[in-house]
């Protein structure tokens, strides 16, 4: 066996261990899978090593080891990234970077978090040093890399036809999808991040296979004789049929049984709507002495015992995009960038303007960080107000925000007040920002700020530090709140807050210590707060399952605002819906239990029965709602069927 062989059969180890170790202790799954993570393999360390065996010895051996101590990297920086994120970091992730610039401060704290991993990883890379000292790492032969270039790709492609264990095969996941996670679970890391490269940047489309199940909505009809009026709109479902991707959409939504106008149908008709995404909001912020406001909002509000708010690949982006559109954001793209010009006719701020409604947008940070200053407007914010940090001249520029990292919502609550106020009846959208990350008393400018709150608290600095950024939400709502009732207006004012997503700032160690609801990390830990107040609506609670991606429904049947509930991705939790609530890497969770989607578990609730059908069913649904999320946005398809 001459060098060069050797070397490719270090290289395919090197790879193939870093892969198990990333399957095992980050995916925290093994399965019948790691035979196709063999396979394809395969010619990702040919390709690699024929890369670093076009040159001299010297510069062979160089590039050799450059390309070893990258992929070590690159799997660092996955792990790393999915400890936050609990998804694969991507190109469009990459593209966009400023969720990355997000968690920032914070890295060296999930470091620590899965040293072992690292260490585990970093053994491989030692051992190839170690071996490979005595390698002559000439120009590889031509025959040799031919041979072993042609026999990979052969292998690889003959294992596509192979049917899996699931119901799709894993030529359909790499050739109809682009879903770096369930990609990543079957053919491994690199083979998942080289597919998410070419398919972004020759604009593969994905081919939807519809799953229409109405037992997952209620009735089989529209037969109002029951006594039941539906939420719908008279819509043609044959509008764009020409195109082959609308006519499947035309198809999957035109047989959804559209939810059930119900008790709650038109309760806050005709008020006015403050909608705060708070920043990393999490139930250990809320607490009776020192954020009595939360502690009012959440426990004299509608009470949602079972809320969840899963996280997605672009962090805050994609909480709010959930959170206003009641849609699921692609897998492997930052969702908000691709609405610019799209229809969104049931936004909040959209859907409410037939009725007289003014809309505003406001945020502390920089007005133009995650391109807000686009898709803001592209929602249907009339007048968006953010930080104009670096004097550029921002028409709406907020007025009496101090720059400090981060800053002050006291001071945004302040400065947006006055303006949304003025107006009869209004939409606004308010973006929080105290709550963020780093939890420290260096780094964070408003735990620093209200720290002698917290200091005689009997738990970690980290989780004094975040109590202390919450305060200060809690200062701005009791700003908004005082202001209302100074105005007489508390009684016509609906305020809804829903977190972005969990305080990733914090490890699950550090929340599991504070809380006595997170069990298992792939679900429990998305428990949390969802806030939906009027003074004059008490006693109502909720135990049903829901999402995110269930509020915009929600509150569309609360106020009678006209909507199509079959062109939502969620439900009215008001209706009688059945449970789903539905988490980036498809787990999910409905009235029957919840399923792990990486590990293929399912744990049903007690007294609730089950068989393989049913779980083959739910996860048909989910796969066909996250392909067709994506399909709206990119053939902007509201605008095809509802647009003038």
């Amino acid at each position: 066996m001459n060098n060069t062989s050797r070397l490719f059969i270090i290289n395919y180890f090197y790879i193939l261990t870093l892969e198990i170790i990333y399957k095992l202790l980050v995916f925290n799954t093994m399965d019948r899978n790691i035979l196709y993570l063999m396979v394809f393999t395969l010619p990702i360390s040919i390709i690699l090593t024929m890369i670093t065996n076009l040159f001299s010895n010297k510069i062979n051996k160089l590039l050799t080891k450059i390309m070893w101590i990258s992929l070590f990297v690159i799997f660092v920086a996955e792990t790393i990234y999915y400890s936050f994120y609990k998804t694969v970091f991507t190109y469009q992730a990459l593209m966009f970077g400023g969720q990355v610039a997000e968690f920032y401060d914070s890295i060296f704290d999930h470091i620590i978090a899965n040293w072992y991993v690292i260490l585990l990883m970093l053994l491989p890379l030692i051992f190839s040093f170690v071996i490979s000292k005595k390698f002559n790492f000439k120009r590889m032969d031509g025959n040799t890399f031919v041979a072993l270039l042609m026999s990979s790709v052969i292998f690889a492609g003959s294992s596509l036809v192979y049917k899996s264990y699931q119901d799709t095969s894993i030529y359909k996941l790499l050739t109809n999808k682009n879903d770096v996670m369930e990609t990543t679970n079957v053919v491994g890391l690199l083979s998942s991040i080289n597919l998410d490269i070419s398919k972004n940047l020759f604009g593969f489309e994905e081919k939807i296979e519809l799953s229409i199940d109405n037992n997952i909505t209620p009735g089989n009809d529209l037969d109002t004789s029951n006594g039941k009026d539906y939420n719908v709109m008279d819509i043609d479902f044959t509008k764009g049929n020409e195109d082959e991707a609308v006519k499947t959409l035309n198809t999957y939504f035109s047989n959804i049984t559209p939810t059930n106008k119900n008790k709650m149908t038109g309760i806050f008709k005709g008020k006015n709507l403050i909608f705060i995404t708070a920043e990393a909001f999490y139930p250990i912020a809320v607490d009776k002495d020192l954020t009595p406001t939360l502690y009012k909002l959440v426990n004299e509000g509608i009470k949602f015992n079972n809320y969840y708010q899963p996280i997605y690949g672009c962090s805050t982006s994609d909480g709010e995009f959930v959170n206003l559109l009641s849609i699921l954001p692609g897998v492997s793209q930052c969702s908000m960038y691709s609405i610019y010009d799209t229809y969104l006719p049931f936004t909040i701020a959209n859907a409410y303007k037939k009725y007289g409604y003014d809309s505003y947008a406001f945020h502390g940070w920089t007005y133009t960080y995650y391109h807000r200053q686009k898709s803001y407007p592209a929602i249907g914010f009339d007048k968006y107000y953010g930080f104009d940090r670096y004097n550029t001249g921002y028409k709406y520029a907020l007025q009496g925000i101090k720059d400090q990292w981060p800053t002050s919502d006291v001071e945004v609550m302040n400065a947006a007040y006055p303006i949304f106020s003025e107006s009869d009846k209004y939409v606004t959208y308010m973006m929080s920002i105290s709550g963020h990350l780093r939890y420290d008393w260096n780094g964070n400018a408003i735990s620093r700020k209200n720290k002698s709150l917290v200091d005689n608290l009997n738990v970690s600095d980290s989780i004094k530090a975040y109590i202390a950024a919450n305060i200060e939400l809690d200062k701005s709502l009791e700003v908004l709140l005082n202001d209302l009732e100074k105005d007489n207006k508390l009684d016509d004012t609906v305020i809804v807050i829903a977190p972005d997503h969990y305080p990733y700032g914090l490890t699950n160690d550090e929340i599991k210590n504070v809380t006595d609801f997170v069990e298992n990390d792939n679900f429990d830990i998305y428990r949390n707060n969802l806030i939906i107040y009027n003074s004059k609506v008490k006693g109502v609670e909720v135990n049903k399952s829901m999402g995110s991606i269930d509020i915009l429904p929600t509150l569309l049947n609360m106020f009678d605002v006209e909507y199509d509930s079959r062109l939502l991705i969620g439900h009215d939790i008001f209706s009688d819906s059945s449970d789903l609530v539905i988490f980036n890497n498809k787990s999910w969770i409905t009235d029957v239990g919840r399923y792990d989607y990486i590990k293929k578990e399912f744990y049903p609730f007690e007294g609730k029965s089950y068989d393989q059908a049913y779980i083959d069913k739910i996860n048909k649904i989910v796969s066909t709602k996250f392909q067709v999320s994506k399909s709206i946005i990119q053939k902007n398809y509201y605008n095809i069927i509802l647009g003038e």
